[in-house]
């Protein structure tokens, strides 16, 4: 222990080791603080070590050239057209499916959650699933806080199961680049690890966690139809589709959170007395009032289509669409037309999907309602509707509904099959990652299963400006032999046992996490690992993929995860609702990345 502080004194002596010691401290303390956010926060240190001379320009930049921030841009764009095709909205529909007890709706939530992070950056699924739980558990009523906590933790955990399902396995990936061990990696490789602990965490929740969580209970709304921004809303039962031959209460058309079924339409004849034993037929109509949100949440329940044969005919694609409120002014020349001959859509590129008068719902055939002046319109349009049309005569109010998203499910079939022969070409070998990533990007634009304006709008450059900046601060941390003395404090701990490092870097990894982030985290203690592993003889993959696993490993704190940050403000969670309910899944997938990591890659 003398020895070691010696050290400490003589490194500290060299005013490059101070330096970059005291712009560590600095970062963490910010960091932690919340007053400064992590890409500010890794920007000044980088600036402080270039204008102190620690690292030159070059090796400072160095990170925006790595492979990672490439991958990652890419893997935005493709999680982005997977989210916009509604595939996924599909399928969780579909297993999640109606039972509230949590030993059968937690796994029904976790397990595909894992597999969906495991091949998309888990960020954007956290964010695509939120709104989707927020109305399953209000239809269930239940507490979003008994399942968001559960949401983020699932995605943790998948991400780790491939080297592109997380940020920080790629940047891991990249720093692994310069070395011979790399080529015995493949896609899948961490899987052997990550889908033992995604099944014990499953079962960590559904038996003991779930009791942990607290129960924010959010009340559901009443449903109000005498509101006059409810509209009526034609849906028409597929032929052959999974709702015929299934009673109402089956179909689970009862349960929906914007929209109230009204009337059927069947035979012929109008039923507007809805009995819940009443059996669905092909081609039956179904006219339910709700509100706007209520377009993108009937759009998304399979077997059910849109009546009206005008929203096919638009030429803008259904991603870059939006829902627009208008009301229509005296003096347009629609008033008095029926919608049909109004030729509305020729006029404006858009659609009226409904009509509102009076605070009442029409729920006849859209073609045929004559409109009147003050008429309550809700149209489907593209997305620069209001810019270009809010100074009309034929309006007196536009209003675009921001955060209702019109998916496109008609491109959901090729964006699956894109990512799924990405996923082959990568795990044969014929592509490296970098490559594949580049291909599977241009591929979607040219299908077009996702626009120029979207991919752009996906890609979080602040992440990717933390991730390039946080390099030069591990540059700075190894060149000035802060490494090496970091490493000297764990293994006077650990000594020669090569279990016992193993631990101490996995510790040490975590910590990190929960205190500055993951992908800061794998960046500082991947120089410990390099030391570490030469300094035992031993070979880098074992610490190189501790690293992945610790990184990834924040459940105890929210700071150290953003999926864990997404969560808490919309769940209501505490800091300490993630310590109650995720030390004891610290401890599970600590125990068992210590003891199966060795197993797989041997020192």
């Amino acid at each position: 222990m003398s020895g070691l502080i010696k050290k400490i004194g003589t490194l500290l002596v060299e005013a490059d080791a101070a330096i970059t010691l005291i712009t560590l401290l600095l970062f963490i303390v910010s960091i932690v603080s919340g007053r400064v956010p992590v890409d500010v926060a890794l920007i000044a240190a980088m600036v402080v070590l270039i204008v102190c001379k620690v690292v030159s320009p070059d090796q400072a930049l160095r990170g925006f050239s790595n492979p990672a921030i490439f991958i990652i841009a890419c893997f935005y764009i493709v999680s982005a057209a997977v989210r916009e095709s509604g595939a996924l909205h599909w399928w969780m529909m579909k297993l999640l499916g109606d039972n509230p007890s949590p030993g059968v709706f937690l796994p029904r939530l976790m397990a595909p959650v894992a597999i969906i992070s495991s091949i998309m950056s888990n960020t954007p699924v956290v964010a695509m699933f939120i709104p989707f739980l927020r109305d399953w558990v209000k239809r269930h009523n239940l507490s979003l806080s008994k399942v968001l906590i559960p949401l983020s933790f699932a995605s943790i955990l998948g991400g780790v199961c491939t080297l592109i399902g997380t940020s920080t396995n790629i940047i891991v990936v990249g720093l692994l680049q310069a070395s011979s061990e790399s080529v015995s990696l493949n896609i899948f490789s961490p899987a052997v690890v990550g889908i033992p602990i995604i099944i014990f965490g499953i079962l960590y929740f559904a038996l003991i966690g779930y009791k942990l969580l607290p129960d924010h209970r959010i009340e559901s709304d009443n449903f109000d139809v005498s509101d006059p921004r409810q509209y009526a809303v034609r849906m028409k039962i597929e032929q052959g589709s999974v709702l015929s031959g299934k009673t109402i209460t089956q179909s689970g058309l009862l349960r929906l959170n914007y929209s109230l079924l009204s009337e059927i339409k069947t035979a012929g004849k109008t039923i507007s007395t809805i009995r819940s034993n009443r059996t669905l037929k092909d081609d039956d109509i179904l006219v339910f009032i709700g509100q706007p949100e209520g377009i993108t949440e009937l759009r998304q329940i399979p077997g059910l289509s849109h009546i009206d044969d005008q929203l096919s005919k638009m030429e803008t694609p259904k991603n870059s669409r939006a829902l627009v409120e208008a009301i229509l002014a005296s003096g347009s020349a629609m008033v008095g037309k029926t919608v049909k001959r109004s030729l509305f859509r020729t006029r404006f590129g858009s659609v009226i999907v409904s009509v509102s008068r009076n605070g009442r719902q029409i729920k006849k055939d859209i073609a045929g309602i004559r409109l009147r002046a003050g008429d309550l319109l809700l149209i489907e349009a593209p997305q620069g509707f209001v810019r270009l049309h809010r100074h009309s005569r034929d309006f007196l109010l536009l209003s675009r509904l921001d955060g209702i998203m019109i998916p496109d499910t008609s491109k959901a079939t090729t964006t699956l099959g894109i990512l799924f022969i990405y996923l082959m070409l990568v795990l044969s070998g014929f592509l490296t990652l970098l490559a594949g990533s580049m291909l599977v990007v241009l591929a979607l634009g040219i299908t077009k299963c996702i626009t120029l304006d979207q991919a752009q709008r996906s890609i979080d450059g602040r992440v990717l400006l933390a991730i390039g900046a946080s390099i030069s601060l591990g540059v700075a941390i190894q060149n000035t032999g802060l490494a090496d003395l970091a490493v000297d404090g764990l293994m006077s701990v650990g000594g020669e046992n090569f279990y016992l490092n193993l631990l101490m870097l996995y510790i040490a990894t975590v910590l990190a996490t929960e205190l500055i982030t993951n992908n800061a985290a794998a960046v500082l203690m991947f120089p410990l690992a390099e030391i570490m592993s030469f300094q035992l003889g031993a070979n880098l993959l074992p610490f190189a993929i501790i690293i992945m696993f610790g990184a990834s490993s924040s459940f105890m704190t929210p700071m150290g995860y953003q999926t864990n940050l997404m969560v808490q403000g919309a769940g209501g969670y505490a800091v300490q609702d993630f310590f109650r309910v995720g030390a004891g899944l610290s401890v599970i997938v600590g125990v068992m990345v210590i003891l199966i990591v060795p197993l797989v890659w041997p020192f």
